[in-house]
């Protein structure tokens, strides 16, 4: 039981990474040039610093993950992430997301409780 609450919770930390990075790059616009100020400028956004930081969280998690369960039944569980991305994005930015789309959220919602099942 441990070992999913990790997955859970390496999946919800790169989710938020996903989300906090997309708010952080809304709130700088379009990106310019590319040249180390704009590296730091993208680092040091409070949002986009989030992201990374829960990203760098999430990959910890992952690593007592593979610790504790096979890689071939642990990394199919992460498509999970593609599912919430998709739900937050359209949460939280309004994107729009089409009939085809979440058709194809469903079969991947499929895949992981296909996966899940050992």
């Amino acid at each position: 039981m441990k070992s999913y609450l990790l997955v859970a919770c390496s999946v919800i930390l790169g989710v938020l990474g996903q989300l906090f990075m997309k708010k952080g790059m809304t709130v700088l616009g379009p990106l310019g040039d590319p040249s180390i100020m704009t590296a730091f400028a993208i680092v040091f956004q409070p949002w986009v610093f989030g992201g990374l930081v829960s990203y760098g969280l999430a990959m910890m998690i992952w690593v007592a993950v593979l610790s504790r369960l096979d890689l071939s039944y642990a990394y199919p569980l992460l498509s999970s992430g593609y599912v919430l991305v998709a739900i937050g994005s359209w949460w939280m930015f309004g994107d729009q997301i089409s009939a085809t789309r979440w058709a194809g959220i469903l079969v991947i919602s499929a895949g992981v409780v296909l996966t899940a099942k050992k």
